[in-house]
């Protein structure tokens, strides 16, 4: 027959195994904060890209932030651009991604 813990043997493996759960916690938030600099970092990359290739099409010195607002909701709402977008999007989504 298996032998009873005492309270002390009882109290000082909840002691370690609370030990633990701290340590893992801590582990956890540190991931999750790895995680989201990434995205961050991703993100930021991702902005970056995308506005030097909007820059070579739209000069910043020759258009307002708000003139470019205003085209790209004009074009976005023209049949023929969502017909493009989405043929590009159907073109690229058959083929693997390379960076």
């Amino acid at each position: 027959m298996a032998r009873t813990k005492t309270v002390e043997e009882l109290q000082a493996e909840q002691e370690r195994i609370e030990k633990e759960l701290k340590i893992k916690t801590q582990k956890l938030k540190a991931l999750q904060q790895q995680e989201k600099e990434q995205l961050r970092k991703e993100r930021t990359h991702r902005l970056c890209t995308h506005g030097a290739m909007l820059e070579q099409y739209l000069p910043p010195e020759e258009y307002s932030d708000k003139q470019i607002d205003e085209f790209f909701r004009t074009l976005f709402q023209l049949p023929e651009v969502v017909n493009i977008l989405q043929w590009i999007k159907e073109q690229t989504d058959e083929q693997p991604e390379t960076r």
